[in-house]
């Protein structure tokens, strides 16, 4: 290669190295530089393109001409890619408490939390929500459990197209006032990305679940139960006024294949208020339904909550 042609690539080199690089939580970049934009969003002046304004919802984090330096070292490069990957991880968590006096006393409490991280291949997604209520009776003065629920769950995506992806999923469940000692839940399937843009997205998946069961009316010498299940899901989120009002629903249903547990359908559904980059409002229910219950049991468990969140 000449000299000149080296001389070239070198300025070609330190051009696109003094350039400002946005990272989408999608895996792709875009390239050129920052320029000044409203509150909510980045704009950045790609050439032969001009300045494209992208939300923040979309963006991962945004690499400018400052942060262009010497080569790190190698305990700050791994320092970098840690930092890196906790930027990633969407989380947001809600809070609602409620307390009631008089004839009876009442108190309840509600935490929901979610985390995604989305990849180029994989998405990783957690949730956790737990419930629990307590009653007092003025006379007489008798504590009662009157709800204690945790459940936790965990999806694993690989996208293999555009808008397809294969799924595998665990969940562990806790009610012992609907008998459930302890519930897990691990399976595999596909799903489908219907529609995904910065208004919101909407997808559903299904497949196949093998579901291990002990209910807390049963001796705890005995084994749990295990049954073949069947499983589908469904994620819609949609914002009514871009990055300020949010509406949301995700359900899911699980098919046990045994003639004496039935079908658990469990949802949430709820509207937040985003206050700022940070702090948020929202109403949301929850709904719990069993088809075959244990003996003595309703089917159905509601919760209403208005609650207070926060997103890290």
């Amino acid at each position: 290669m000449s000299r000149a042609n080296l001389a070239a690539l070198a300025i070609l080199i330190s051009i696109n190295a003094a350039a400002d690089m946005v990272h989408f939580k999608n895996g792709d970049r875009l390239t050129g530089d920052r320029v000044e934009a409203e509150a909510g969003f980045v704009a950045i002046d790609v050439p032969d393109l001009g300045v494209m304004r992208i939300p923040d919802a979309l963006i991962a984090r945004v690499e400018t001409t400052e942060d262009a330096g010497p080569p790190a070292e190698p305990s700050a490069a791994a320092t970098s890619a840690i930092s890196g990957l906790i930027d990633t991880w969407d989380v947001i968590a809600d809070l609602a408490a409620t307390t009631a006096t008089g004839n009876t006393e009442t108190s309840d409490l509600n935490f929901v939390a979610s985390a995604t991280r989305t990849g180029v291949r994989f998405d990783h997604v957690l949730g956790a929500a737990w419930h629990r209520g307590e009653a007092t009776a003025v006379a007489p003065a008798e504590r009662i459990l009157a709800k204690d629920q945790l459940d936790l769950n965990y999806d694993l995506r690989w996208k293999y197209q555009e808008s397809w992806y294969a799924v595998a999923n665990f969940e562990y469940f806790r009610d012992p006032i609907k008998d459930i000692d302890r519930r897990y839940t691990a399976g595999a399937g596909f799903g489908h990305t219907f529609w995904t843009s910065p208004r919101g997205t909407l997808s559903t998946d299904g497949g196949v679940s093998r579901v291990f069961e002990k209910l807390a009316s049963v001796s705890e010498a005995s084994t749990s139960d295990s049954n073949p299940a069947l499983r589908w899901s469904l994620s819609y989120q949609h914002w009514l006024a871009p990055e300020r009002f949010e509406l949301f629903h995700n359900n899911q249903l699980l098919h046990i294949l045994a003639s004496d547990r039935g079908t658990v359908w469990d949802s949430d559904t709820g509207l937040r208020l985003h206050v700022n980059g940070r702090w948020q409002a929202g109403v949301r229910l929850d709904l719990q339904h069993e088809t075959t219950p244990a003996a003595g049991r309703g089917r159905t468990d509601l919760a209403y909550a208005v609650s207070l969140g926060v997103k890290l």
